[in-house]
């Protein structure tokens, strides 16, 4: 038996299938078995066009899901397809069906030998365009700020290879695209680059966090100094004014 065929899977309960209206807070304790039979839609199949793989890493990570409307979260096989923007979940039984991020409020992937990594979901309707993703990964959960990441996969063209009877093929690949943002409690996204410049101009009118940050050293040019700094800072922000 595998470790996660040890867990009841009553959160994640009769999802809605593509094209079907949303199920109601109700509909969630009716599929008592746990095994994902109502509401889902399967996979589909590969469809070949795409060379790389869609998903944030590879394979299936153990990872627990808390839905939307849910208090404790579910230990389940997990994938996160960066291209199509939806987890994937795979069933007792070896198949796998679709989670939308609409039903997700958050996620947490615990590979093996690494540090867990923690996804909070937003409605698409409260995100920036450029965000692309609706969950971002949280880098820094501070009070006043958090600094997330958001991952997304686009399709680009790159030159084939050339032959005799096409010169001008091209391939498609999938393309890693990321974004930062810094969200305030109150809900506002703030892009944001690894850069003190960057950051100096998101905490405008935070006096008290800027002469901190003017007294720290070095150029916050990766995440892991970028998330020290705000951790830092976050006791000396202020709610913005409304």
């Amino acid at each position: 038996m595998s470790l996660f065929s040890k867990f009841p899977l009553f959160a994640l309960l009769a999802l809605p299938l593509v094209g079907q209206a949303q199920a109601t807070s109700t509909d969630l304790g009716r599929d008592l078995n746990g095994n994902f039979n109502n509401g889902y839609s399967l996979i589909p199949p590969d469809d070949n066009l795409l060379r790389e793989s869609t998903g944030l890493l590879a394979g299936w990570v153990p990872a627990s899901v808390l839905l939307a409307g849910n208090k404790t979260p579910t230990v389940v096989p997990l994938k996160y397809d960066l291209y199509r923007q939806e987890l994937r979940v795979r069933r007792a039984k070896g198949d796998s069906v679709v989670v939308p991020l609409s039903r997700v409020q958050e996620f947490t992937l615990q590979p093996a030998a690494t540090n867990a990594r923690r996804f909070v979901c937003y409605p698409a309707a409260s995100l920036p365009p450029e965000a692309g993703g609706g969950c971002g990964e949280a880098l820094t959960s501070g009070t006043q700020l958090q600094l997330l990441k958001f991952w997304k996969k686009t399709v680009v063209k790159r030159p084939g290879e050339s032959n005799s009877y096409a010169s001008n093929t091209s391939v498609s690949h999938l393309e890693d695209q990321t974004a930062y943002y810094l969200r305030w409690a109150d809900g506002r996204f703030v892009p944001v680059r690894l850069k003190r410049a960057s950051l100096e101009q998101a905490l405008a009118g935070q006096p008290a966090a800027l002469a901190a940050l003017k007294a720290r050293k070095g150029n916050l040019g990766s995440e892991a100094d970028m998330a020290a700094a705000l951790l830092a800072l976050d006791p000396l922000l202020t709610a913005p004014a409304k």
